[in-house]
């Protein structure tokens, strides 16, 4: 969005000035296209929008919608862009997952340890917290 002034609204508005169709999984199988999810279509658009203000950091605020951790890691890559989204207070987050070792056997691991959940931070009493404005 783009905040602007509007004058004779006595206000600042947040008007569109980029927007793209997402077509479905379904209508996209019809006629034979590959998908694209929407998450890949935010992300492409969040690089033109970054290429056309490279001077700038770019904060986008996001719907839970957009909480996945492979989108918001592939965002870090580059130019990071900084996402603030809202997580689910029961999520499951984990430590990256270790380095392979010589000699290990079976598969690589894709998850770390467990992590607690966001619900038991908040309401523990050792947890620190800082006000930020």
């Amino acid at each position: 969005m783009l905040l602007t002034p509007i004058p004779w609204a006595n206000r600042t508005w947040a008007l569109p000035f980029l927007t793209a169709l997402v077509p479905s999984q379904r209508y996209n199988e019809e006629r034979g296209h590959p998908h694209k999810t929407l998450t890949d279509w935010a992300q492409q658009m969040l690089r033109v929008v970054q290429r056309w203000c490279s001077e700038r950091q770019m904060i986008v605020v996001a719907d839970s919608a957009y909480a996945v951790i492979k989108w918001l890691s592939d965002l870090q890559q580059g130019h990071p862009i900084t996402v603030i989204t809202r997580l689910r207070l029961d999520a499951a987050l984990y430590d990256p997952a270790p380095e392979r070792r010589i000699g290990q056997m079976g598969r690589t691991r894709l998850k770390g340890i467990r992590l607690p959940t966001l619900a038991s931070l908040v309401h523990n009493p050792e947890t620190r917290w800082e006000h930020v404005r």
